[in-house]
C-alpha cells in the first residue's frame, strides 16, 4: 500500500489514576500490519470531538477497566472495579459521532462493552455474581496469547464472513460483559456459556465489536484474526478515498 493511501486509524489509550495514557504496542502493531497509519487518541474537550472524527478514517476502542454504570442507569455494584467516569463519557460521545459519520469502527473487549452502552445496552457489573446459569472463565490467568474457552459465530454475521471460521478458542481478559444487547444491534457470537462474545450493527457500513484480543492473534500470523485487521483498513482505505 503507497504511504499516501494510508487511511488514519485512531486507536483510544487506558486512562490511568494519574491521568496518563497507557496503549500496549499489539494494538498499533496489528493496524500497521495490516496496512494502517496508527494515531493514539487522547480525551479531548467535547466540541472538539466532531473535528477528531473527521480527520479520521477508522476508530477502535480498545480494552481496559470497568465501565461506569451511571451510563447505563445503574448504581454501583459492591464489586464493581476502578471507573474513570469522564472517559466512559469521552469513549460514549466519540462512538457516538463515529457512527454517526458511519466511518469504520471496532470495539476490542472493553471496546465491545462501551460499544453496546453507547448504542442503548447495558452491562454485567460483576460476571461472577450478576450471570444467571454456569459461568467458565473468563479473566484467564495464561498468557495473553492462549486460548481459553471457545467461541461460536452466527452464519449470517460479517465477522464469519471475515473470519471463515464458525467455531473457535480465544482469549480472554475481563471483569464485565454484555448484560442487555441494544436494539439497534445483533449478536455475532456467544461463549460457550451464552456470554456475548461479539456485536455487529447492521445499520453502518463496519461496526463492529469484540470481546476477545484478535491483535494478539494477528501478530502471531493467525489468519482468521489477520482478515479482521486487512478488513478494517480496507474499510477505512475506503471512506478515505470517499471523503477526498
Amino acid at each position: 500500500m503507497k504511504k499516501e493511501n494510508k487511511p488514519v486509524i485512531g486507536i483510544t489509550a487506558r486512562v490511568e489514576e494519574n491521568l496518563n495514557y497507557t496503549l500496549d504496542s499489539v494494538y498499533s502493531n496489528a493496524v500497521l500490519k495490516a496496512g494502517g497509519l496508527p494515531l493514539i487518541v487522547p480525551i479531548v474537550d467535547k466540541e472538539d470531538i466532531p473535528l477528531l472524527c473527521e480527520r479520521l478514517d477508522g476508530l477502535i476502542v480498545i480494552g481496559g477497566g470497568d465501565i461506569n454504570p451511571t451510563l447505563y442507569g445503574e448504581e454501583p455494584h459492591l464489586r464493581l472495579g476502578t471507573v474513570y467516569p469522564g472517559g466512559d463519557e469521552y469513549e460514549k460521545e466519540l462512538i457516538l459521532k463515529f457512527l454517526e459519520l458511519d466511518k469504520p469502527f471496532i470495539g476490542m473487549c472493553r471496546g465491545l462493552q462501551m460499544f453496546n452502552i453507547a448504542m442503548g445496552g447495558t452491562n454485567y457489573q460483576d460476571l461472577e455474581s450478576q450471570f444467571e446459569g454456569e459461568l467458565y472463565q473468563h479473566k484467564q490467568k495464561a498468557m495473553r496469547t492462549h486460548r481459553t474457552h471457545s467461541v461460536t459465530l452466527e452464519e449470517d454475521s460479517l465477522l464469519y464472513e471475515i473470519m471463515q471460521e464458525k467455531k473457535f478458542n480465544v482469549n480472554s481478559f475481563h471483569h464485565q460483559g454484555v448484560k442487555d444487547v441494544s436494539e439497534k444491534l445483533t449478536v455475532a457470537a456467544h461463549a460457550a456459556d451464552g456470554l456475548v462474545e461479539a456485536l455487529e450493527s447492521r445499520n453502518h457500513q463496519f461496526a463492529i465489536g469484540i470481546q476477545w484480543h484478535p491483535e494478539e492473534f494477528a501478530l502471531q500470523g493467525d489468519k482468521a484474526s489477520i482478515n479482521i485487521f486487512d478488513r478494517f483498513v480496507k474499510e477505512c482505505l475506503v471512506d478515505k478515498k470517499q471523503n477526498q
